[in-house]
């Protein structure tokens, strides 16, 4: 973790450090949903006067959070400020994390007293698919009956505002702990427990057939990094304001008007609902549709095909996120023996744990498949296949191989007509822990 970010812990003793995960605790940290707080009555509160002093300072030379981002400009991100206020309503009370697209914060809501989480999201975000997607799901998530709606992360508001160099959205949303990605490389870098895996896997299937049957969104960009656990009660994140309060996080004054934050991780995690996060590419509706779409390693057949694509490569990317989420490394890296990004390095590793694409495939698209294949199918070597990483070679943490490998297969497979959906996935034996 290294090479990482810095992120500053919510208590004295930081959890990349050493602090032991209890395996019992995170076990149960997929099982139970929780009633979550609603609003109180609508006295304001007052705003707290957040500290100007008591904090480490980093040199000025060494990037930090978003500025170590390849794509940072400084001008496309709103310059937040601790303790600052929103909508004469939302006060910020410490830093959650970054992205390219924006940065994310713990507020609290002095109306309505409870803490939310705000997406700032950049200024040069020139179409906003997070905000429409929330817009067309959250009527639908208030009407449903079904579980996984209890699986989306609540959408509670939107403003915009201006910035020196622009406007900016920000998305008010519920507030959550970690993301599965985090604890993982926190906590559980080897992996996690089997038992867990299925856990988180079961309720991201729900949530995936949530949005497949009945909020007819296809997310796009499913992975453990937008996996977030969810809170049993909204008063826990007191913790991280107090802690901002007593041992305020270390931070990069970058000019008079801008200041860098360290994010603040939670060092105590409680039980809760896991919750799907970032719709912020999402594409409303069945399809199909086109378009480059899934993060790199991510990308389903049909995408490195250039081919239209539905609810299918969600599904490919559940099967990744299991994959993740029990194995130390990722099955597939989409690079080449130089550590080049490229598709025919990521085909070749398809070919090596799937065996070669059907002829049915490769007829969606001649052109591309031309790049790559000649016309009896023969992959043309634009790579080298890796005939090593096979399925059964790379898999070596779980307790019932032979199960999740068939769960994986029906998840990862070149046509996505044959692909699995969300619903046929839940009843699959491995994960459910029925044996055939």
């Amino acid at each position: 973790m290294g090479n990482g970010p810095m992120i500053q812990a919510a208590f004295p003793v930081h959890p990349r450090l050493g602090v032991p995960f209890p395996r019992r605790s995170i076990i149960s940290l997929f099982r139970s949903f929780s009633t979550r707080e609603t609003a109180g009555s609508n006295t304001l509160e007052q705003p707290r006067s957040l500290p100007t002093s008591g904090f480490e300072v980093l040199e000025s030379d060494r990037p930090v959070e978003e500025k170590e981002l390849h794509e940072y400009r400084e001008h496309r991100f709103y310059p937040v400020r601790m303790g600052e206020i929103f909508q004469d309503r939302y006060q910020v009370v410490t830093k959650l994390g970054f992205g390219s697209c924006s940065t994310n914060w713990l507020a609290r809501d002095l109306r309505d007293h409870l803490y939310v989480a705000l997406k700032v999201y950049v200024n040069s975000s020139l179409v906003h698919r997070e905000l429409p997607c929330y817009h067309h799901i959250s009527p639908r998530v208030a009407e449903s009956s079904h579980q996984g709606r209890g699986n989306i992360r609540r959408f509670l508001d939107s403003f915009e505002i201006t910035g020196p160099h622009g406007k900016h959205i920000i998305l008010v949303l519920e507030a959550a702990q970690m993301s599965l990605f985090d604890m993982k490389h926190v906590f559980q870098p080897n992996g996690f427990h089997e038992e867990v895996v299925r856990g988180a896997m079961t309720e991201l299937l729900e949530a995936l057939d949530f949005l497949h049957t009945e909020g007819e969104v296809i997310h796009t960009d499913v992975h453990y990094g937008n996996m977030l656990l969810g809170s049993p009660d909204n008063n826990m994140f007191h913790r991280l304001e107090e802690g901002e309060m007593t041992s305020p996080v270390t931070r990069k004054p970058v000019s008079p008007d801008r200041t860098i934050y360290l994010s603040r991780l939670i060092a105590t995690i409680q039980d809760g609902p896991l919750l799907l996060s970032d719709f912020g590419e999402a594409a409303i509706g069945p399809g199909p549709h086109s378009g480059e779409i899934m993060p790199r390693e991510y990308r389903a057949p049909e995408i490195l095909l250039h081919v239209e694509w539905s609810y299918p490569v969600d599904v490919w990317s559940a099967g990744l996120t299991a994959w993740e989420l029990l194995e130390p490394n990722r099955l597939f890296t989409a690079r080449d023996e130089n550590g080049d990004a490229n598709d025919a390095a990521h085909l070749a590793q398809l070919i090596a744990a799937l065996g070669p694409p059907p002829r049915e495939f490769l007829a969606k698209n001649p052109e591309r498949k031309s790049d790559f294949w000649d016309d009896q199918g023969e992959w043309l070597g634009a790579a080298p296949i890796p005939h090593a990483r096979t399925l059964e070679a790379l898999e070596t943490e779980s307790e019932n191989k032979s199960g999740f490998l068939q769960f994986l297969r029906k998840a990862l497979t070149w046509m996505p007509e044959e692909r699995a959906t969300a619903k046929e996935l839940l009843q699959d034996p491995w994960l459910t822990g029925k044996q055939n």
